[in-house]
């Protein structure tokens, strides 16, 4: 641990005096990158206001108000010609970009976020944390004095005045405390990641684009769902009160006496004695119990469900819409240890699975389609890839080259017959293969599939025996993390994935296959990129790219985003994806 310098100082820029000061220090030589921040009043540029822009080095940090002096600012950032560096560089490229113009000089740029993650994603990633343990412990105290004024005074990020030392002080500090990251994060990473950072660093440029262009809502078709979801919740709730009491649907005690005097007998409850009536539960006694308490249990679980889709759904897409209706979900690119991408504000990757209606909400711009283009099977083609098992390895040959199922393939290996897809032995087999891949037992395959632990037991080792290289390469892994200080994997491209040292054997494979997947999935974007169709892409969700393309260039631009996903000879399985083209809605048929 460094420590910051005792002769650190900051500054807040008052005056036209202030302002030459920072110009001189601005063209002076110093040690690392110039660091570059932002303060403003929340998490979204579209919504809330940019307050200050910051810059700085290992020894001065300037807090630049943006009403009165940030033209200074621009100024400073569009003469210098060394590099930049930022932590969470897609947070403030998103408000320097939609506040003031100015854009991003992306290759002069390093993200001490994105380093810190991929040297090691299990330590913290905000910037005063990480300070505070990679260089000085005193780098969170400005953040208590902040933090205990903001609530003495009632301020929030937004009302907080820019004079009150405390908070200038916060902000000047965030550039100087990057630059000493910088140092620790940076030249390790560029010598022993730099594959790895060369492409997080192009992700997080292509996702910002996107992030700013956003996606377009269909006001008019939100609306009128909304109006259809309210109008069923009434009806439902009022049927519930009148034949059964329950006046709430999310009060156990209520649906749980309700049950109980229609004969049903409750067995699960919380620790503390209580009936549990989550999902699973009531989907369990709705299964086993009479016509009456069955139709109970669908309409409170409807009404959830679609109190859930109005709520969390709907009513926020239209909170969270700029003022053209665009929405502009954030996406995290190193989400996961693993570094597969998220989303919140809000989570596209979370939209319930089999309910078209959200996903409907979203619609192309005027004379566009959208195109979305999905990864085929990418984890259990890795698990073919890695075992390098001969049987499934030619299971996923034949399957492509056939037009036939894999699954029923490895079936098929298992049972030595011929298996349709209707034969309840494939969905049997799909849900060991996937269970293998993430190190799962026997007995929680058959708790995956429903089934009991005895009908599941031969088909597990009929895989394994079948298809022994994902069960060796499993063994392989764990070994090989065991053998380290602190166990991890390491991936194609070099990344090292730590795993928990008690699971670290349930953790190897599948960290391996979900770290793979994710760069293989992100040098796909970069080949969009590369083949000029960024201008189109609107956000990655999970292992699918969503496109908004002119329509009369459709069937081009999809072709052309396969042709980006698709690898048919490095692997020793084909890895493909599949297109369509949605003319109407983000809402497949």
């Amino acid at each position: 641990m460094t420590g910051l310098p005792a002769d650190m100082q900051l500054h807040l820029v008052q005056s036209i005096d202030d302002l030459m000061e920072m110009k001189r220090w601005a063209g002076e030589r110093r040690e690392t990158p110039m660091g570059v921040d932002t303060e403003s009043g929340g998490l979204s540029p579209w919504h809330t206001r940019l307050r200050t822009i910051q810059v700085g080095d290992k020894h001065h940090g300037w807090c630049v108000p943006w009403d009165q002096w940030g033209g200074g600012a621009l100024e400073i950032l569009n003469a210098y010609e060394g590099g930049f560096t930022w932590h969470n560089l897609p947070h403030d490229a998103k408000f320097m970009s939609v506040k003031t113009g100015w854009k991003v000089p992306w290759r002069r740029c390093d993200d001490t976020m994105i380093g810190a993650r991929i040297q090691d994603p299990t330590r913290p990633a905000g910037l005063k944390p990480l300070t505070s343990k990679l260089v000085d412990k005193a780098a969170v105290t400005g953040q208590k004095l902040l933090d205990d004024g903001m609530k003495a005074q009632g301020w929030t990020w937004d009302t907080v005045p820019i004079g009150f030392e405390p908070y200038w002080i916060y902000a000047a500090m965030d550039p100087v405390l990057n630059c000493h990251l910088w140092e620790q994060i940076i030249p390790d990473v560029q010598a022993n990641f730099g594959a790895v950072y060369d492409l997080e660093m192009a992700i997080v440029r292509i996702c910002t684009k996107m992030m700013i262009k956003g996606m377009r809502l269909d006001p008019t078709y939100i609306n009128a769902e909304r109006v259809r979801l309210s109008a069923f919740t009434e009806q439902a709730k009022a049927w519930l009160k009148r034949e059964f009491g329950v006046t709430s649907v999310l009060s156990a005690g209520q649906i749980s006496h309700a049950l109980t005097r229609l004969g049903v007998e409750i067995d699960a409850f919380t620790d503390q004695g209580a009936p549990k009536m989550d999902k699973e539960n009531l989907e369990r006694y709705q299964a086993t119990s009479g016509p009456v308490a069955a139709e109970l249990i669908r309409y409170v679980l409807a009404v959830r469900h679609a109190t859930k889709l109005q709520g969390t759904y709907l009513d926020n897409f239209m909170t969270m819409a700029d003022a053209d209706g665009i929405l502009h979900a954030s996406i995290n690119t190193l989400a996961a240890r693993t570094s597969r991408m998220s989303m919140s504000e809000p989570n596209l990757q979370n939209l319930p699975r089999d309910d078209k209606m959200i996903r409907g909400s979203f619609i192309p711009r005027e004379g566009n389609v959208l195109v979305t283009c999905d990864l085929n099977q990418i984890e259990a083609r890795l698990g073919a890839h890695f075992s390098e098992d001969e049987g499934l390895i030619a299971a996923f040959n034949d399957a492509d080259e056939n037009g036939t199922d894999f699954f029923c393939g490895v079936a098929g290996g298992i049972y030595g017959e011929d298996i349709t897809k209707k034969d309840p032995r494939r969905q049997l087999t799909k849900n060991v293969v996937y269970s293998s891949l993430y190190g799962a037992g026997t007995r929680k395959m058959a708790q995956t599939a429903g089934v009991p632990f005895e009908q599941m037991q031969p088909v597990a080792d009929g895989f394994n025996a079948t298809y022994p290289g994902l069960k060796a390469t499993l063994e392989r892994l764990y070994r090989e993390a065991m053998e380290r200080k602190k166990p991890y994997i390491v991936t194609p491209m070099g990344r090292h994935i730590p795993l928990d040292r008690d699971r670290a054997f349930t953790q190897g494979l599948n960290s391996l296959i979900q770290g793979h997947a994710a760069e293989y999935f992100k040098v796909s974007v970069t080949n969009m990129e590369a083949a000029g169709l960024d201008e189109y892409l609107l956000v990655p969700v999970h292992d699918e790219m969503i496109a908004d393309v002119p329509s009369e260039l459709a069937h081009e631009v999809s072709r052309a985003i396969e042709e980006c996903m698709t690898d048919l000879d490095g692997y020793r399985v084909r890895m493909t994806a599949g297109a369509d083209i949605l003319t109407e809605r983000w809402q497949k048929v």
